[in-house]
């Protein structure tokens, strides 16, 4: 019956309607699909029509039913496998899925700007730089997620966990998913704080944190609310006579001498 929940053990297999979730949101066919998964032209087609998947495809169905950025390196790798027309609706309907989140496209456009050359924790330290003096220089934030106040010391988690997953690979951004205006910010903070390694942010972030007033979210996560980042960064600009995006630099110049000094001192 089509719908139905099969198990095999414990596993729950992928019933015919996530399955046309995934036709639906990727925007593609039933032979393409399977194509693209390197299976039989009609595998895809039977599954829709009440057969009941291994455990093996199943899992990987599922996989493209929860992980869009897994969808997209597969669409990318197998393009071969499907016709122009085919290739490009889907990837713009995977695209759009990916960026519905705007952390995403600020993460990829970071990415894409180091080619794919950093890892996930660097792309952690980048996104919150460009979200802190957004909201201190534009008065606005550059994506709504909050600053997660965790062991790991990730605050994005759910991006730093999907990146991990995934790999970091660069994404075709051609659509206009961010301003001008916030490119041009996300380039100088890629600019500034490249020059430093994981171990100089992680004390210029770990110092911030020490400072900046923890609250709770509304499901009890403790946070750093963009509020509190933008008081706290609106007297950065002013301690360290920033005034526009080209003088973001002096920043961790200027703090981390300060940190490297006030650790000689203590």
């Amino acid at each position: 019956m089509k719908g139905k929940r099969y198990e095999h053990g414990n596993d729950t297999i992928i019933t015919s309607e996530e399955i046309k979730v995934i036709l639906d949101r990727y925007r593609i066919g039933k032979k393409p699909l399977a194509k693209l998964l390197g299976w039989g032209e009609t595998t895809i087609i039977r599954y829709m029509d009440g057969d009941v998947p291994t455990k093996e495809y199943s899992n990987k169905l599922r996989l493209l039913l929860d992980d869009p950025e897994y969808y997209y390196n597969l669409l990318v790798k197998r393009r071969e496998h499907l016709t122009n027309v085919a290739y490009r609706k889907s990837k713009r309907a995977v695209l759009s899925k990916i960026m519905a989140s705007k952390i995403y496209a600020v993460a990829y456009h970071l990415v894409n700007k180091s080619d794919a050359d950093i890892c996930p924790s660097y792309v952690q330290f980048l996104l919150y730089y460009a979200q802190a003096f957004s909201l201190a220089l534009n008065d606005s934030e550059l994506f709504q997620d909050e600053y997660n106040v965790n062991p790991e010391n990730m605050p994005y988690p759910k991006l730093y966990e999907n990146m991990k997953r995934c790999g970091i690979h660069t994404i075709d951004l051609s659509e206009d998913y961010l301003s001008p205006e916030e490119i041009r910010l996300i380039d100088e903070i890629f600019e500034c704080f490249t020059w430093y390694g994981p171990k100089a942010l992680y004390a210029l972030s770990a110092f911030e944190k020490s400072v900046l007033r923890i609250s709770r979210d509304k499901y009890n996560n403790k946070i750093i609310a963009k509020d509190s980042i933008k008081a706290y960064f609106k007297e950065i600009l002013v301690h360290y006579n920033i005034t526009n995006y080209k003088d973001i630099c002096k920043y961790p110049e200027k703090r981390l001498r300060d940190i490297r000094e006030t650790d000689i001192i203590s």
